[in-house]
């Protein structure tokens, strides 16, 4: 007997699941087309004006987070890393980015508004955050450049000796495709393709995640666990987000859909969601120390900016 009503329970939580992921399919594979078609072909030339910006690069870095892919803070970060742009600038990438929720967003019904509010706010959040961090870190950021030139200087007397043909001030990192500039439709198609079935597959486990909680503890018992209105929830929220993995980006969206994260909780899971941009930091960035302080201001301002608006949207 018990065992037969466990197996009802599993199948109406799958069958849910599958039914409310192939909802989202057509409009999802839609999204992902467009926003292919878009960074083949403008992503480069955002990643080059960034890098030539100055001091207007936190700001430019912002609006270029905002394209909802992770190709752009993966190769903000390789910047970085190369000492090619400042503290600032990483780290409003990282705010502004929201790696998989705008498509998941746009993708659900009645979800346009929240993705305008929530483009303008991690857009502002990155701006704020990149210039508050470029005027407080200006010690760290002129080390750092120092560092790129002294190397420029010793790479510069090994390709005289002929042993090196290479310098920091002339890597770029770039998405060009090995044809050159000419974007493939059906690299494009293909590319949609395979983010979409992704991103599904995390939608369906994070579906199925959510209606076994729900069927054990309740909607009041799990947003409780996620500490309801509090204002510790955009902190927890911050946390996860930090995990560097889209499943975080998607796990933090749907809870939203589903009403057990505020928007304010919302803002500061996403805004710490550095994705995969922030793997290829911790691997890259050399310095050690240096990543931590990234982390740490991502952090921070994500979590004050997340009880803010916890306080004000009650």
């Amino acid at each position: 007997m018990w065992g037969n009503l466990v197996l009802e329970i599993v199948k109406g939580i799958l069958v849910d699941a599958f039914t409310d992921t192939l909802r989202t399919l057509p409009l999802l594979l839609a999204v992902y087309t467009v926003l292919e078609f878009v960074e083949a072909m403008w992503q480069e030339k955002i990643v080059h004006a960034v890098s030539r910006a100055g001091r207007a690069a936190p700001a430019v870095a912002a609006l270029g987070g905002a394209l909802p892919q992770c190709g752009f803070s993966v190769m903000t970060s390789a910047l970085y890393a190369r000492r090619l742009v400042s503290m600032g600038t990483i780290v409003a990438v990282y705010l502004s980015t929201s790696d998989e929720a705008l498509p998941i967003l746009l993708s659900h019904q009645g979800g346009g508004r929240s993705v305008v509010a929530l483009i303008a706010c991690k857009v502002a959040l990155g701006v704020i955050g990149g210039y508050l961090v470029d005027a407080v870190m200006t010690r760290e950021n002129r080390r750092r450049q120092l560092e790129c030139r002294d190397r420029d200087a010793a790479m510069q007397q090994a390709e005289q000796v002929g042993e090196l043909s290479c310098s920091c001030s002339d890597t770029r990192v770039s998405c060009e495709r090995s044809h050159g500039n000419v974007v493939r439709r059906y690299e494009v198609v293909e590319s949609a393709v395979r983010r979409t079935l992704e991103v599904s597959g995390f939608l369906f486990a994070a579906s199925v995640l959510i209606g076994a909680v729900v069927s054990w503890i309740g909607e009041a018992g799990l947003a409780h666990l996620l500490l309801g209105q509090s204002l510790l929830q955009p902190v927890l929220a911050a946390f996860i987000g930090l995990i560097p993995n889209c499943a975080a980006s998607v796990a933090i969206t749907r809870f939203y859909l589903n009403g057990v994260l505020s928007f304010g909780s919302t803002v500061a899971g996403l805004g710490a969601a550095g994705g995969l941009g922030l793997l290829v930091l911790l691997r890259e960035n050399g310095d050690r120390r240096n990543t931590m302080t990234v982390v740490a201001w991502l952090l921070g301002i994500s979590i004050a900016a997340g009880i803010i608006l916890q306080v004000a949207v009650r």
